[in-house]
């Protein structure tokens, strides 16, 4: 039996209605499921809990250019060490997330971007031109490989007795970062907490 248009109209509405609930229910759980459910799955860096891989590096960037950086002088900090090249553009985004942490941890936390698989001077290029508010060394690789930043970038943070609280080879957000740098700052204030002796 043919419908009319007046019928058509009513019904246009509703079969819209399906496709809608879907599309919200996707974003909900884009939004809010699925970073928890991804990141369960990202294996856990061997690094995490073990003393961080010393090393000297030669800073091109930032304090005195020239001279070298070396990891276990900063003991009694909490270090973020950011693996980084030029040529990466979630590089770009991670920096532009550090840079915003920067001034709120001038005092407490000390970063230290490590560029490596670069041309040295596209990444001074990159450096001065995103005026970076923290040291940058140059690595060969060696560095690199000792934090298995295979990919990049990989964000790492250290407490202040060197051990490794977080490896993460991604962007790390704003939120994420301030969680492992409070996690990274706890540590040492377990640490200092005196012991009871046992009775005897």
């Amino acid at each position: 039996m043919p419908t009319s248009s007046d019928d058509r109209e009513k019904a246009a509405p509703q079969s819209w209605t399906p496709a809608v609930l879907v599309l919200v229910a996707s974003a909900l759980f884009g939004y809010l499921v699925l970073p928890y459910w991804s990141g369960s799955r990202i294996p856990q860096s061997a690094l995490v809990g073990q003393v961080a891989p010393d090393f000297s590096l030669p800073i091109f960037h930032g304090s005195d250019a020239g001279s070298r950086i070396k990891l276990s002088a900063l003991r009694g900090n909490v270090v973020v060490l950011d693996f980084w090249a030029s040529w990466c553009r979630p590089c770009a985004v991670q920096t532009g997330i550090l840079t915003d942490l920067v001034p709120r941890h001038a005092r407490d936390v000390v970063f230290v971007g490590v560029n490596t698989a670069d041309n040295p001077e596209r990444a001074r290029e990159f450096a001065e031109r995103a005026q970076l508010p923290y040291v940058a060394v140059l690595d060969s690789g060696e560095v690199a490989d000792a934090y298995g930043a295979s990919s990049l970038p990989t964000l790492v943070i250290i407490d202040p007795q060197g051990r490794v609280v977080s490896a993460a080879s991604r962007v790390m957000s704003a939120a994420e970062l301030e969680a492992a740098i409070s996690q990274a700052a706890n540590s040492q204030a377990a640490s200092a907490e005196p012991t009871e002796s046992p009775p005897g």
